[in-house]
């Protein structure tokens, strides 16, 4: 019999070929107060305390993304308050690809560090690659709108892969940071969009042309937000159209 202080427990009991007795985890777990969730794919038992939402194991996902930090090297983008775009493009970029390096999904850069990559180049890298997604990270900048804040991502056209994922991009960067919405648009007129072989994807994390803005995009934790909101999305991504 087994009992929990002192109290006998009704668990379910079998025997083993050599003798040993076996005790079923459902039942013991219960009697502990504990939830038990099943994993079929995985096969695997999950036990959550008492006041927690259990959580399964993510899927690994074989998957390959290629992430863009727009411009680097003599291109700096757009330049605020003495920050260059190009910094906090790759910035942010570099912490979207850690975390989905933790998920295990595959990751190549067009850079990562402060160097020159042709428009062509960094598309042609993908398409060599035979990647699964391609997501360019920029900042955004208003010459007519000195309060602009807000998310904004673009695609090559409505209706495809990746204007699915760029609003989706789009929604989860906001969830992560609480930042406004500035839409999704059809850029055709965009290289890296309109020379992707796979859903591409270009995300703007933030108006550098707002000082209230810039603040947030030049602070190591909005960063880190507008990363998981990245990551987020691509890895949403990915599951729903495996």
């Amino acid at each position: 019999d087994i009992s929990l202080d002192g109290v006998p427990l009704e668990t379910v009991e079998a025997w083993g070929e050599d003798g040993t007795g076996v005790v079923h985890v459902r039942a013991l777990a219960e009697a502990l107060g504990l939830t038990v969730t099943w994993d079929p794919a995985t096969r695997t038992a999950v036990l959550t305390s008492p006041g927690r939402e259990p959580q399964l194991p993510a899927p690994a996902i074989d998957a390959l993304v290629v992430i863009d930090p727009g411009h680097g090297g003599v291109n700096p983008g757009a330049r605020y308050g003495g920050s260059d775009e190009k910094e906090l493009n790759l910035s942010i970029s570099l912490l979207v690809r850690d975390l989905l390096e933790e998920a295990g999904v595959r990751v190549a850069m067009t850079r990562e560090t402060d160097v020159d990559v042709d428009l062509y180049d960094r598309t042609a890298l993908a398409n060599q690659l035979g990647a699964d997604l391609f997501v360019s990270v920029h900042c955004n900048a208003s010459r007519n709108n000195a309060e602009a804040m807000g998310i904004y991502t673009a695609a090559y056209q409505e209706e495809t892969g990746g204007w699915s994922l760029a609003e989706l991009l789009r929604q989860t960067m906001m969830d992560e940071t609480g930042a406004g919405d500035m839409g999704t648009e059809p850029r055709p007129n965009l290289a890296v969009l309109r020379t992707s072989q796979m859903p591409a994807a270009l995300g703007e994390c933030g108006y550098m042309s707002t000082e209230a803005e810039l603040a947030l995009l030049t602070d190591p934790d909005y960063q880190a937000g507008l990363a998981r909101g990245i990551a987020r999305g691509v890895l949403t991504f990915l599951t729903q159209n495996d």
